[in-house]
């Protein structure tokens, strides 16, 4: 991509970190006046225009579908954009990998970057208990998962579709502190989105310079991870649907899948991580939590107390 095009590339971008709450944020942005994101979230570009180092570059692999790696199928995404309206990327993958901040630098060095940071046992059971719900992942037990994970380099320039190495996030961090102004990065945490989504919707807005005063409709949670369907036999079906679901994708309007992902998750059983796993994962991630607490200037004790006995 070459500087010419700066002017239409959006200016900020919500980088991640995945099951730290971007779906929501980007519907919630969408709703303000003053700003505008692409109605299909995730276009991913600056990481899938260069799958070098990617797993994804294996010829074997796949490539999800709403990723765009072509330039003008990208810029394409936010013709629609109001004049003087303020555009945003929210891909999460961008938190997985540390080329995307340089290559977002080098044709937007004057970008906003905003990081949603979440408690990294958390969010990868999260993620397993999504993607296992879905039909995505046939891993019998999150116990098994990280049995076959925990052992492997978890510390990777790439760490997409991963789950215990998606949990490392100080180095990828890192790459944006490096790569922009530290007054052009801000940080936020789960814990107080959850707590106050009007309040960290505010304060996304002053940062990006509209009015910060703008009411949020944030009832809705969107691609919540609840836990288990709690009609077992609806919960078979739609772990089962699974390639019916991709084959209709593009034929379906996103608002017409969100709303069916909406009624099929409506009614779910909260699933608790054994204390056990997740003593033993929290010390997996206490060098990387506590190397987070630095560059962040957050106590993050809590996400480093084991449960107790």
């Amino acid at each position: 991509m070459d500087g010419q095009h700066t002017s239409t590339l959006p200016d900020f971008y919500v980088v991640g970190a995945g099951r730290a709450g971007t779906t929501s944020v980007s519907h919630y942005l969408a709703q303000h006046p003053g700003l505008f994101v692409p109605s299909s979230k995730s276009s991913s570009f600056f990481y899938a225009r260069d799958l070098t180092g990617s797993p994804l570059a294996d010829e074997d692999a796949s490539i999800p579908a709403w990723f765009v790696q072509d330039e003008a199928d990208y810029l394409e995404l936010y013709a629609p954009a109001p004049t003087g309206a303020i555009c945003g990327d929210v891909s999460p993958v961008y938190l997985a990998s540390t080329r995307v901040a340089g290559r977002i630098a080098a044709v937007r060095p004057d970008a906003k970057i905003i990081a949603l940071m979440r408690n990294p046992v958390d969010r990868v059971y999260s993620r397993y208990v999504g993607r296992r719900r879905d039909g995505l992942d046939s891993t019998p037990t999150f116990e098994d998962l990280v049995e076959r994970e925990i052992d492997t380099d978890l510390v990777r320039e790439d760490a997409h579709a991963t789950y215990l190495a998606g949990g490392m996030v100080s180095h990828y961090l890192r790459t944006y502190l490096d790569a922009f102004p530290r007054a052009n990065i801000l940080i936020h945490f789960y814990e107080d989105f959850a707590r106050d989504t009007q309040g960290v919707m505010a304060s996304i807005s002053r940062f990006l310079g509209v009015d910060d005063e703008f009411q949020f409709d944030v009832q809705r949670i969107h691609n919540r991870s609840g836990g288990r369907i709690r009609n077992s036999t609806v919960g078979g079906l739609w772990s089962s649907s699974l390639p019916i679901r991709k084959a209709l994708r593009p034929w379906l309007p996103q608002s017409l899948r969100d709303g069916m992902f909406r009624k099929i998750t409506d009614k779910t059983d909260k699933v608790p991580i054994r204390p056990e796993t997740r003593r033993r994962l929290i010390e997996v991630y206490r060098d990387d939590v506590q190397t987070l607490e630095r560059m962040t200037d957050r106590d993050l004790s809590a996400w480093l107390t084991p449960p107790a006995p």
